[in-house]
């Protein structure tokens, strides 16, 4: 069944209602218009009172994959966004724009809007390189870091999986779009086998499923905009990557969270960029791409070792 950008919001705020109701936990959704952005608004997702945290997340997903980390980060105000073109933030396309101008611009809207002149992030793969860049360019923006899952293509020798190879080929991935069949709970838990590994997909709720189905629909004309800019050939297009010194200047206390079957980089990358970067470490966690979702409780913890 073809479904249209309407139905599949629908459908996704739906299913976030289901997995915030499964997991526990309260939350508030809204849509904030932006300033100086490259998207006209953003959704966050909130949940809880306190300190605040802002959470990014990584290409194609959404707010509420974090769900299972938000659990257990009650004492916190957890304010979970969409990047442009992902879950219930508007549409974008990425042809012909500079990542970190972008990124930054992003952010910063963000961060504008949420009142936030110095925020601790949370962040996750792609979302982890757009923190990454706004923390070297900007560094009293962002005060904390905590980096959990490979950075995206913020460092060098990073690595795309097949699927991304392939949408970075335009007319290749406009076929396999179309010849595609219909994103359902049960392809989208195959795709995120593939993505975060075996081990994490079965520790998730079937709620999560529903998510990431509404979730992927959403974002798949972006994500296929996406890839020929992230993509130079075989591997991530290595203007992308941050300089020595580009990491030099993150002035934020940065944890990398750093999953050891973690199939887009090895934690030595890791461990060269901490060597650069000022106030920086890197723990290896059991799991793969979303280590939270191996180890929720543990994840929780080492983010708020980070914060004091």
């Amino acid at each position: 069944m073809v479904t249209t950008l309407d139905d599949d919001r629908r459908q996704l705020a739906v299913a976030e209602q289901q997995l915030f109701a499964a997991s526990g936990v309260e939350y508030r959704s809204q849509r904030l218009a932006l300033a100086d952005a490259p998207v006209g608004h953003v959704r966050v997702i909130e949940t809880g009172e306190g300190l605040p945290l802002v959470f990014v997340h990584g290409a194609g997903m959404s707010a509420a994959l974090w769900a299972p980390l938000l659990v257990h980060l009650p004492g916190y105000r957890c304010l979970a966004i969409d990047l442009p073109g992902c879950g219930l933030t508007d549409p974008f396309d990425h042809r012909g724009v500079e990542l970190r101008s972008h990124a930054r611009s992003f952010l910063r809207a963000v961060l504008d809007v949420l009142g936030l002149d110095s925020v601790m992030v949370v962040a996750n793969s792609l979302g982890a390189t757009y923190a990454l860049y706004l923390a070297a360019a900007e560094p009293t923006r962002i005060s904390r870091l905590a980096l959990v899952g490979v950075p995206g293509v913020a460092l060098p020798g990073s690595r795309g999986s097949l699927a991304m190879r392939l949408y970075s080929r335009p007319k290749l991935g406009r076929l396999l779009s179309t010849m595609s069949p219909p994103l359902t709970p049960r392809i989208a838990r195959q795709l995120l086998v593939g993505i975060v590994g075996r081990p994490a997909v079965e520790a998730l709720a079937q709620e999560m499923f529903e998510v990431a189905a509404a979730t992927l629909r959403i974002s798949e004309p972006t994500t296929r905009t996406l890839m020929p800019e992230l993509f130079s050939g075989r591997a991530p297009d290595p203007q992308h990557a941050l300089s020595d010194g580009e990491l030099a200047a993150v002035a934020a206390r940065t944890r990398f969270v750093w999953g050891s079957q973690d199939r887009f980089q090895g934690p030595e990358d890791g461990k060269r960029a901490v060597a650069l970067m000022p106030h920086a470490d890197l723990v290896e966690v059991q799991g793969g791409h979303h280590p939270w979702w191996d180890d929720a409780e543990g994840c929780a913890a080492l983010i708020e070792e980070a914060i004091y």
